[in-house]
């Protein structure tokens, strides 16, 4: 009679003792994502940024390398070449805050219809600098320059008053002078390079 007592506690205790440690398992997955779930808790208005400026950064660096192949003197390829390291270190830093967010940049998608007019005409000017060489280049491209970071200011002064990470808010202000510079430099080359005065 002992026997079978101790045999049926014994196969009740194995099942009860497999569910706690089923139970314990799906706690500790709980809990793991929950804590990955947090780090990647931004507002939608920091990952529009993120995307956004990202992207930014994408069309800057590939213009600054038209500029140091198809300009026409070496001060425009000398501002390609800044344009190139500067936006790929602005770069480094959204992509770096992303990974530690544990977050993928997003696609910049347009906003609204305005936004996706202004969209179409940076991916139109681009396309027809490519066609470009010489001083014809140095003209469009200054110019365009000149309004690409104009807009990238009025867009990075309306991010910095909506996004929430402060760290972003960070990273963004140590942009906007770099975008500062770089409309100055480009408004100052229209003035001395010869090309660009047609």
């Amino acid at each position: 009679m002992k026997i079978k007592t101790i045999a049926l506690i014994a196969a009740l205790a194995m099942p009860l003792a497999a569910w706690g440690q089923d139970k314990t398992d799906t706690t500790d997955k709980t809990t793991d994502k929950s804590k990955t779930a947090g780090k990647e808790k931004l507002a939608s208005a920091d990952l529009l940024a993120l995307a956004h400026f990202h992207h930014i950064n994408q069309v800057e660096i590939d213009a600054g390398r038209m500029a140091q192949k198809q300009g026409s003197t070496q001060a425009v390829k000398a501002y390609g070449q800044m344009l190139v390291k500067d936006h790929q270190t602005a770069d480094k830093d959204l992509t770096a805050f992303a990974k530690k967010q544990g977050v993928t940049i997003p696609m910049d998608k347009p906003k609204d219809e305005a936004d996706q007019r202004a969209q179409q005409d940076m991916k139109d000017a681009m396309t027809k600098l490519k066609t470009l060489k010489g001083a014809d280049f140095d003209t469009a491209f200054l110019q365009q320059m000149v309004q690409d970071h104009e807009k990238a200011l009025a867009d990075i002064d309306s991010a910095i008053g909506v996004v929430q990470n402060q760290d972003l808010v960070a990273i963004l202000k140590d942009i906007k002078p770099l975008l500062q510079k770089h409309e100055d430099q480009a408004r100052d080359l229209q003035k001395t390079t010869p090309s660009a005065m047609k």
